[in-house]
C-alpha cells in the first residue's frame, strides 16, 4: 500500500502510538470498507478508516487521552501530507476517519473488519518492551 511506500506515514503513525506503549493496544485500518478494489490509475485515492484500541486494564483515562493524542498526530500528519488545501483533494490516501475506542467497545463483528497493523517492529524494539496484540 501506499501508505508506507509512498508517503512514509507508517513512521508518522508508529511516532504518534510508540511513546503510549501499552496504553495504546491496537491500530486498526479499513482500506476502501473491507472491498478489494483493482487499480487501474495510479492516481486512484485509497478511503482509510483507522481505530486506535485503547486498553481498560490499569487507568483506561489515561489510555483513552493517549489514543486521543496519537489520533490527533496521525490525523495532522495525513493532512499535511496528502490533503491538497487550494483543492480540497486527498491524494493517494483519503483519511475518512481516526476514531479512539476502548477494547471493551469493539465488537468482534467491528474487528473483524478491519486489519491490525502490526506494531510488532514497535513493540519489540521499544525500551521496555511493550507487549503486542494477540491474533
Amino acid at each position: 500500500m501506499r501508505l508506507v511506500s509512498k508517503t512514509k506515514l507508517a513512521n508518522k503513525i508508529a511516532k504518534a502510538v510508540k511513546p503510549h506503549g501499552a496504553l495504546i493496544i491496537a491500530v486498526l485500518f479499513d482500506v476502501d470498507e473491507g472491498q478489494d478494489h483493482v487499480r487501474t490509475d495510479p492516481d486512484e485515492v485509497y478511503v482509510l478508516d483507522i481505530t486506535l484500541l485503547y486498553s481498560v486494564e490499569a487507568d483506561s483515562e489515561q489510555a483513552e487521552a493517549a489514543a486521543h493524542t496519537a489520533k490527533e498526530a496521525i490525523q495532522a500528519a495525513f493532512k499535511d501530507k496528502l490533503f491538497d488545501k487550494r483543492s480540497g483533494q486527498w491524494k493517494n490516501i483519503e483519511l475518512r476517519y481516526c476514531d479512539v475506542l476502548s477494547e471493551e467497545a469493539l465488537t468482534y463483528r467491528q474487528f473483524s473488519l478491519m486489519k491490525p497493523w502490526r506494531l510488532e517492529y514497535i513493540s519489540l524494539g521499544a525500551d521496555p518492551q511493550q507487549p503486542v496484540l494477540v491474533e
